[in-house]
């Protein structure tokens, strides 16, 4: 996978932070997050990037959005956004024409 995919995946990645952050305080935007993480997963398999796919499906195993309660697995889900942007700025720096 080339350089702009890469870049591709960590905006997208950046942008599911900045959604889950919002998603604390508005059940509306957690359920936003949970969606467009689904979909992300969709994106990652297609696109080869099985590493990060098998990351963002434990991630959603955790995910279950709630109405009248916070989020009992935020931290777990924030340190899980953080490391797939980790993998995916170290993919970008090194020029990786790898699958994962």
């Amino acid at each position: 996978m080339d350089r702009q995919k890469w870049e591709e995946i960590l905006n997208e990645i950046e942008k599911l932070n900045a959604l889950h952050e919002e998603g604390v305080s508005n059940p509306k935007k957690c359920r936003d997050f949970n969606a467009h993480a689904s979909l992300f997963l969709d994106r990652l398999e297609g696109m080869g990037a099985t590493e990060l796919a098998d990351r963002m499906m434990d991630l959603l195993a955790g995910c279950s959005p709630k109405d009248f309660s916070p989020c009992d697995n935020r931290q777990l889900t924030k340190g899980s956004l953080e490391r797939l942007m980790e993998k995916a700025k170290a993919h970008i720096k090194k020029g990786d024409q790898g699958k994962t």
